[in-house]
C-alpha cells in the first residue's frame, strides 16, 4: 500500500524519500511541462511583474538596501529601522529575494545582493531615485493606459491633466526627482558612450537638453582640450549653478533657452542624448531642424538613442518605447524610421556606434546641397 501511494505521488508533485534516520523528506520531482503549461506559467509570471515592481518601490522607499549596507540584519531590526510591521516586511523581502533582490541567509536574516546594492543611495551606480520616480510619478499614469491606447493621448497627460514637461515646470520637487532619476540612469550610458567614441577630436561641443550636465562634465574630464556648452531650460540651468558650481568656468558655458526656438550656434559637435525619443515625429523634426540651423557645414550631430530592432532580443528597449507612449507621447525608433526622420530634417546618417547599454551613438552630418 505504501509503495502504491509513493508511486502515485511521484507521478504528480512529490517524491518521498526515506532518510537514513527513518524520517520522510519531501523533494520536488522534475515535471516536464507541456507547451500550454509553460505558456500559462510565463503569463502568470508576467501578471506578477507589477507586484514585484511595486514591492521594489516600497523597499526603496523604506531604504531597506541602505539599512543592509553595513551588513546582515534581522527582520525585526529592519522593521524597527524602517518603522514597518515585521511580518509584512518579512513577506515583502521574501518575495523580492525570490527574484534575487536581497537574500535571506538564515531564518529572518537578510543581506544585500548585487542587485539590491544598486538601491543604496551612496553607491556610485545607484538607481535609488529612478526606482522612486518610476514608483511614484510614472506609476500613477498606468491607470489611464487603456484610455491612452484608445485616444492616443499619453497616459501621464490624462492622469495629471497636462503634458509631462509642463507638469515638471509647475512642480519643482517632482522635476528634481526626474532629473536625479535621469542622472542615475545616464551614468552607464555616458561611460559606455565615452568608451566607444572619441569626442576629444572636437574643439567645441554643445550638449542640447543636457540635463544637469553630467555628460558634458564627463567629456571635459576625459578630454582636457575640449570646451563645452550645456544648453537647457532656465530652471535646469539654475539647478546646475546651485548644485554643481564647478561645472561652469573657462571651459564650459551654461546657456539657458528652449531648443524649439534656437540653439547656440557654431559648435564643432552637438549632442542630443535621450531627447528625440521624448517627442513625436513633428516635434522631433523641429528640434533637429533647430540643430541644423545652428551647425556650420562641418559640424557633427550625435544622437544617443535606442535603435529598435525586430524580434524578441530587445524586450527592454520595446518596454522603453511603450513607456514613451504612455508618458511623453514620444517613441523609440527603428533604424528605418530614424533615417526617415533625419532625412526630413536635413541630415544624413554617417555611422552608428553601439555601446554596452541599450543605446547607440548615431553620427550625423548635414546633407550637402546639390
Amino acid at each position: 500500500m505504501l509503495r502504491k501511494t509513493l508511486n502515485s505521488w511521484s507521478l504528480h508533485f512529490l517524491t518521498l524519500a526515506v532518510c537514513c534516520n527513518g524520517n520522510i523528506a519531501a523533494q520536488e520531482s522534475v515535471i516536464q511541462k507541456t507547451p500550454q503549461e509553460a505558456a500559462r506559467q510565463k503569463l502568470l509570471s508576467l501578471f506578477a511583474g507589477e507586484w514585484v515592481s511595486r514591492g521594489l518601490y516600497v523597499a526603496t522607499k523604506l531604504e531597506i538596501a541602505d539599512h543592509l549596507h553595513s551588513g546582515p540584519k534581522s527582520v525585526s531590526e529592519l522593521a524597527n529601522l524602517s518603522q514597518s510591521n515585521p511580518e509584512s516586511l518579512h513577506r515583502l523581502l521574501q518575495m523580492l529575494a525570490s527574484f534575487g533582490i536581497f537574500e535571506e541567509i538564515s531564518s529572518d536574516v537578510f543581506v544585500n545582493t548585487d542587485t539590491s546594492n544598486l538601491l543604496v543611495k551612496t553607491n556610485q551606480d545607484t538607481l535609488h531615485a529612478l526606482s522612486l520616480f518610476y514608483g511614484e510619478d510614472i506609476n500613477k499614469s498606468w491607470s489611464e493606459l487603456f484610455s491612452a491606447i484608445q485616444t492616443g493621448i499619453p497616459a501621464f497627460e490624462l492622469s495629471f491633466k497636462q503634458p509631462v514637461f509642463s507638469y515638471f515646470r509647475g512642480n519643482p520637487e517632482r522635476a528634481a526627482l526626474f532629473q536625479d532619476a535621469m542622472k542615475e540612469k545616464s551614468k552607464a550610458v555616458i561611460k559606455s558612450a565615452l568608451s566607444n567614441y572619441d569626442f576629444g577630436q572636437f574643439n567645441s561641443i554643445c550638449d542640447v537638453g543636457g540635463g544637469y550636465g553630467q555628460f558634458m562634465q564627463a567629456i571635459l574630464q576625459k578630454h582636457p582640450s575640449v570646451s563645452g556648452t550645456v544648453f537647457e531650460l532656465p530652471e535646469v540651468i539654475e539647478k546646475i549653478k546651485q548644485q554643481n558650481q564647478e561645472l561652469e568656468g573657462d571651459r564650459c558655458q551654461l546657456v539657458a533657452g528652449d531648443f524649439f526656438i534656437s540653439i547656440p550656434e557654431g559648435k564643432d559637435a552637438y549632442l542630443l542624448k535621450s531627447v528625440i525619443h521624448d517627442w513625436e515625429d513633428l516635434k522631433a523634426e523641429a528640434i533637429l531642424k533647430k540643430c541644423h540651423q545652428a551647425m556650420h557645414s562641418d559640424s557633427c550631430l550625435f544622437l544617443i538613442e535606442v535603435v529598435l530592432q525586430p524580434g524578441d532580443k530587445q524586450s527592454y528597449a520595446h518596454c522603453m518605447d511603450f513607456l514613451m507612449l504612455a508618458i511623453t507621447g514620444g517613441k523609440e525608433r527603428s533604424l528605418s524610421s530614424m533615417t526617415q526622420l533625419l532625412e526630413a530634417s536635413g541630415f544624413v546618417l554617417e555611422s552608428i556606434y553601439p555601446t554596452a547599454t541599450e543605446f547607440s551613438i548615431l553620427k550625423l552630418r548635414k546633407k550637402q546641397l546639390s
